[in-house]
């Protein structure tokens, strides 16, 4: 006795929806809004900031990249400061 497929096609059914990528973590930051000499505060303990310090500017270095503008990440006495530099 022959088994039923498991699978089944479908035609004429269009693209697949977009979707809007891998999550980005640091995405909800202004940093094409920021002008040379402004700097985006981020208030977190000393140990999440030095947890994040890595990773932000990882994501920092590669958006700067794309966008030909220039940032320095530092670890502050509040967080950690993301400084536009050019």
């Amino acid at each position: 006795m022959p088994q039923e497929p498991r699978f089944r096609v479908l035609q004429n059914v269009g693209a697949p929806p977009q979707t809007s990528g891998r999550k980005r973590r640091w995405g909800h930051l202004p940093l094409d809004d920021i002008d040379v000499g402004d700097m985006i505060e981020l208030p977190m303990s000393e140990e999440q900031s030095s947890q994040t310090i890595s990773a932000l500017s990882s994501y920092v270095w590669r958006l700067s990249k794309k966008s030909n503008k220039k940032f320095s990440v530092k670890k502050n006495n509040i967080g950690i400061g993301i400084w536009r530099v050019s």
